[in-house]
C-alpha cells in the first residue's frame, strides 16, 4: 500500500471515529438526561353512608335496622306472630362516592332464632312500585356516582299457609313459647363492589 493511501486511510479512519464517538455521546447523552415534576391528581372518595351511617372501617352498623309492623286487629301492637306483615328500610346514601357501585342485600333469618317461615315477598326502590323479592334471595342494583340517598324498602311476612309455609302450628306454637325466641333477629347484609370499565 503507498503511504499517501495509508495517510487517507488513518485520517479517513480517525474522522469516521470521532464522528461515531461524537454521534454515541450526543445520544447517550439525551438518555442520561432527566426532568422532575409532579403528577396532582385526587383519589376518589368512597364513602358510602347507609341509615346515615358512614361505613368506612365498620363490618357492623350501630345503628340496628328498625322494621315498621303492619297494624293487625287481632295482634298486639310491636310483637310478630304467624301472619304478621311488616317492613324495613335501606337508604344508601353517594353523595360522598366519587364511582359508580353495585350493592348486594342478601336477606335471612338469623340462625340463633330459626324463624324458618319468616320470608322476604317484596321490595320497592324509592316510591316506585313494590316488585316480588328475587327468588335467589340477593338484591341487586346499581348507584351512580355522586347520586342522592336511594331508599330501598323490603317486606317480609311470617308465612302461615299451610302449602308453602315450613313450620306448621305445633312448631309455631313452639317457637312463641321458647323464651330464647323473645326476639326475633333478620340479618342484612349489604356488599358493595366499585363498576370499572374492562
Amino acid at each position: 500500500m503507498k503511504k499517501n493511501d495509508k495517510i487517507f486511510l488513518i485520517v479517513f479512519l480517525a474522522i469516521v471515529t470521532f464522528s461515531l464517538l461524537y454521534l454515541f455521546q450526543s445520544s447517550y447523552a439525551k438518555y442520561r438526561k432527566q426532568v422532575s415534576g409532579e403528577l396532582d391528581t385526587t383519589v376518589a372518595s368512597w364513602n358510602i353512608k347507609v341509615n346515615t351511617e358512614t361505613i368506612n372501617n365498620k363490618s357492623t352498623l350501630t345503628n340496628a335496622i328498625v322494621p315498621t309492623l303492619d297494624a293487625d286487629p287481632y295482634i298486639k301492637s310491636g310483637v310478630i306472630a304467624p301472619g304478621t306483615t311488616g317492613s324495613f328500610t335501606i337508604t344508601i346514601d353517594a353523595t360522598d362516592v366519587d364511582v359508580d357501585f353495585t350493592y348486594e342485600i342478601t336477606c335471612s333469618p338469623d340462625t340463633n332464632t330459626p324463624l324458618d317461615d319468616l320470608v322476604f315477598t317484596q321490595y320497592k326502590i324509592g316510591n316506585g312500585n313494590p316488585q316480588d323479592f328475587p327468588q335467589t334471595g340477593i338484591l341487586t342494583g346499581d348507584l351512580v356516582k355522586n347520586s342522592a340517598a336511594q331508599t330501598i324498602t323490603i317486606y317480609f311476612e311470617w308465612d302461615d299457609d299451610p302449602t308453602t309455609n315450613t313450620m306448621n302450628n305445633q312448631a309455631d306454637t313452639q317457637y312463641a313459647t321458647n323464651s330464647s325466641y323473645t326476639n326475633t333477629i333478620i340479618n342484612v347484609a349489604i356488599h358493595f363492589t366499585q363498576k370499572r370499565s374492562q
